[in-house]
Order: structure tokens, then C-alpha cells, then sequence
């Protein structure tokens, strides 16, 4: 007899037992396995529809073709075919019907075994959840490391070291200072007879000061740190800004058809382009100044000869005059001028000084007038000192109501020095200007000189 008959006959008897019909709902639990009817008690199905459910289960999971069952996908766990005939209890579940157009494996055990094999469907969440993050902190780090990163920017100090040596034998004691800076692959920017001028590389300073203090006994040691950090910065910006502007003056030069509108284009061009090369010129000489420190050495010889200076005037500030050195340190709030071209004055300095890359040093210091004075009395006063340092005044002149003369000094390789007076009231300002050597009295003397007209005291 067909199983198909068998089974009908069944299900006929089994209605007609008392407590069992239609009205009798068995579930599903997560598991997979049918639950006891609710209402009821567990173990309250009848045996033979028990039976007759698990050998119809049983024959559909293998006898249809098609994909794997639908457990296959889902979080119920697989059951085991050697131990369904075993426990009454645990029966398998139902294949989810088959949409149609699909197709089911042939093998259905193969299906489970390909379900043994793969993770549970948390896990896989889990774990997938796991990567998502890991890409994201990837991204994340990827387009940080594609954006410019804030730099760094290490302060920029210029360093100017004084050294003042008494030495028993001048010559050898020149030559090892050119040895020493030719060793720290510096460089000589002044040579004369009792000063000597070098260029250190910044991470030498220290370390040649040093060995520079051996070669003699150490009269008077000065080391002068002046952060330019903020001043760098600030021209940068600037410039930034000045180049962009002129780029837009001239796109807008090409589209303007007014004559008069043009002219005034261009005399702004002109500006800018004069302002966008001052600023380059100030970038490049601070640069110059704090990738090479300055030291001056100044040398003494312990027995007294000819070029030993010799003082004649009675004002201790004329008498402290030195060419090289800063010694009128007041007024800095008082004056203002505007530097010629290639000089720097640092915002940071507690005197007013402008520097040059080649060491030109243009400073503006203020003193007590007194005695009582005007600017030619004070420049004659200045004059006869020098005189007595074998000096040759070479130029003089005035600026406004400023005296000012220029001398050079006897020297092989001479240097030139600018000293000028003005006076207001009860007070004397004094304008230097050091030029180390020929060269740079050539570049800068002409412009120094200029700028003098500009000098304003308040």
C-alpha cells in the first residue's frame, strides 16, 4: 500500500482520538524542535502522530530536491541524524516551503554539513562588526595622515656672543681661531688686527665659545639670545598676503580699459612689488642669522704696542664708544626710522638694533646731554676721541638735526664706522652704524646714510 494512503488512514485515526484535533496547536521553539501543545502538558501528543510526523519529516528532508534546508541560515542549531530515532522528544524541524523558480541541493546532508562548518551568525556579526571598526580607524588614521599635520615650529633664536681675550702672543692666537671656525665649517666675516668677526653654525655655539675662551684669559664674556620666532611668522603671513593681492592686481590689469584706472593699478603693482621684496629680503636675513650665530672676539695683548687705544675725552659714555659693540643701550621707545633695505630689527631686543646678514649693525642708543650740549658740540666731543684711536673720519654730514660722521679705522682690512648726535632737550641720542669690512661698507653706506632723514625722536 502507497505511504500516501498509510498516512491518511492515520491522521483519520488519530482525529477521531478524544483531546486531538484540528483545535490542537503544537509551536516551534528557537531551538528548531515542536514544543508541547500549548495548553497542555509536555508528552501529552499522541505516540503514532508523533510517529507518523517524524518518518514524513524525515522523508521530505531527503526525498525533495532543491537548496539547503532552511536552517541552513539560521541560528537554530542542525539536528543530528543518528540521534533523532533515539529521543522522542526532539524532533526535527519543518523545511521552510520552497519559493518558487529556486532550486534545493540534492544532498541534504551534505547541506548540513556545510552548516557544521560555518559560524554562528553572532559571531559572524560580531566579527564583522570587529572589521568595520578596523577599517574605519584605517580611514580615520589614513585621511589624518593625508591632512597637514600642525608643525612643530622649534623657536627661532639668534645667538650673538662677545668674547674679550688677553693673549701673550696675538698672531697665534688669530690663527687658531680661524682653525677653530674652519673646523666647525664656520666662516670669517671680519679679520682685523684686534677684532676678529665668525660665523658658527647654530649647533656649535656653545661648543666654540667654549674652545674660543682657551686661547686666552677671558676679560669680559657676553652672550645676547633674541627670539625672532613671532617676527618670522609675521613677515610670512604678510608676504603670504602681499603676493596674492599683487597676483590680482595683475589678473585685474589685463581686464581694465580706463587709462586713469590703469595708471593707478599700476602705481599699486609697484607698491607691492616694492614691499613683497623688502619682506623677502627680511626673511632671508633672518634666516642667515639664526642658522649662523655671530661671535666677535675682541683681542688684548698683555703687553701694551702701538695700536692700543687711547682715551682723551672726559665723558665716560664717549670713552665707552666701540665700534663693534653695543654700549648705549637706552631709548629704544624713543626713536623710531625706517631701515634701509637688508636690515632686520629684532621686536624681541631690549635695544634698538638692526642687523644685516654680513654682521652690519645699525643701532640708536640715548644718553644724559650733559653737559648741556648741542649736536655739533657733541660730534667734535666724539671726534677727538676717535682721534686718539688713530681713527680717520673719511665722511661727514648732516641728516635733519642729526651730525653724523664716518670713520675708518688703520687696519689692514679697515672696518667703517658711522656715529651721528642729536639732542632734544636733556637728552643726547646717539646713531651707530657698523660695517665689519669694505664690502659691506659698499653695500649698505649709501642706504644707512639715507635713512638717516627718517629718524624721528619722541
Amino acid at each position: 500500500m502507497p505511504r500516501w494512503i498509510a498516512l491518511i488512514a492515520a491522521l483519520a485515526l488519530v482525529s477521531a482520538t478524544p483531546g486531538c484535533g484540528a483545535n490542537r496547536s503544537y509551536t516551534v521553539d528557537e531551538s528548531g524542535y515542536r514544543s508541547a501543545p500549548q495548553g497542555s502538558s509536555a508528552g501529552s501528543a499522541p505516540p503514532a502522530m508523533v510517529a507518523l510526523e517524524r518518518q514524513a519529516s524525515a522523508e521530505r528532508s531527503v526525498n525533495r530536491a532543491g537548496s539547503s534546508p532552511s536552517w541552513a541560515s539560521s541560528e537554530a542549531a542542525p539536528v543530528p541524524t543518528s540521534d533523532a530515532e533515539s529521543e522522542p522528544r526532539r524532533r526535527a524541524p519543518r523545511p521552510a516551503p520552497v519559493a518558487k523558480g529556486s532550486k534545493r541541493g540534492s544532498d541534504g546532508r551534505g547541506d548540513r554539513a556545510k552548516h557544521q562548518q560555518r559560524p554562528d551568525n553572532r559571531d559572524s556579526q560580531v566579527a564583522a562588526s570587529g572589521k568595520d571598526q578596523d577599517h574605519a580607524q584605517q580611514v580615520e588614521t589614513k585621511v589624518a595622515n593625508d591632512q597637514p599635520a600642525d608643525e612643530e615650529h622649534k623657536p627661532l633664536v639668534v645667538y650673538l656672543g662677545y668674547l674679550k681675550l688677553r693673549v701673550k702672543r696675538v698672531l697665534e692666537v688669530v690663527d687658531a681661531i680661524t682653525k677653530r671656525t674652519d673646523e666647525a665649517k664656520g666662516y670669517i666675516q671680519s679679520l682685523g688686527s684686534r677684532v676678529i668677526i665668525v660665523r658658527i653654525p647654530a649647533s656649535d655655539f656653545e661648543a666654540v665659545m667654549a674652545s674660543f675662551a682657551e686661547f686666552g684669559e677671558v676679560v669680559d664674556r657676553r652672550v645676547k639670545a633674541v627670539d625672532v620666532t613671532n617676527q618670522y611668522t609675521d613677515v610670512h603671513a604678510r608676504l603670504a598676503v602681499s603676493r596674492e593681492s599683487l597676483n590680482r592686481l595683475l589678473a585685474l590689469l589685463h581686464t581694465v580699459k580706463d587709462v586713469n584706472e590703469r595708471l593707478r593699478i599700476v602705481q599699486e603693482i609697484k607698491r607691492l612689488g616694492e614691499q613683497i621684496e623688502t619682506m623677502e629680503s627680511t626673511l632671508a636675513t633672518l634666516k642667515n642669522l639664526v642658522d649662523y650665530f655671530t661671535i666677535t672676539i675682541e683681542i688684548e695683548p698683555v703687553v701694551a704696542d702701538h695700536n692700543s687705544l687711547e682715551h682723551r675725552s672726559p665723558f665716560p659714555w664717549v670713552r665707552s664708544l666701540m665700534a663693534h659693540l653695543t654700549t648705549v643701550e637706552a631709548g629704544r621707545d624713543r626713536v623710531t626710522l625706517t631701515l634701509p633695505k637688508g636690515y632686520v630689527l629684532f621686536h624681541q631686543d631690549d635695544v634698538w638694533r638692526a642687523r644685516a646678514a654680513d654682521t652690519s649693525v645699525l643701532r640708536i642708543g640715548r644718553v644724559e646731554n650733559e653737559p648741556r650740549g648741542d649736536a655739533p658740540f657733541w660730534a667734535r666731543a666724539v671726534e677727538h676721541e676717535l682721534d686718539g684711536r688713530d681713527e680717520d673720519r673719511v665722511l661727514s654730514g648732516q641728516a635733519g638735526a642729526l651730525e653724523w660722521r664716518v670713520y675708518r679705522n688703520k687696519d689692514i682690512r679697515p672696518r667703517y664706522w658711522l656715529v651721528g648726535l642729536r639732542t632734544v632737550g636733556a637728552d643726547a641720542f646717539v646713531v651707530e652704524a657698523f660695517f665689519p669690512n669694505e664690502q659691506s661698507w659698499t653695500a649698505h653706506g649709501k642706504a644707512v646714510i639715507a635713512s638717516l632723514d627718517s629718524l624721528e625722536v619722541r
